[in-house]
């Protein structure tokens, strides 16, 4: 199993700059997760100026029906 390792790069209330977590596997990197106000964008590692937005509400759609409960 791959070990998977998130680091923050800037901790503070999401407002007017975005918080960008960096997540690695075995330290290879996968991309990167951007938080701001209006929801998530996914930025794969190997395309760069290319990303995946979801609002809030996808995002708990997505945990509600592919998460998995604990």
């Amino acid at each position: 199993m791959a070990k998977h390792e998130v680091r923050l790069e800037i901790e503070m209330p999401v407002g007017k700059k975005d918080t960008i977590f960096t997540v690695m596997a075995d330290k290879r990197t996968l991309g990167r997760l951007r938080a701001s106000q209006g929801g998530v964008d996914w930025l794969p590692a190997k395309h760069s100026k290319r990303y995946f937005h979801l609002t809030w509400e996808q995002v708990a759609k997505v945990f509600r029906e592919q998460g998995r409960e604990y």
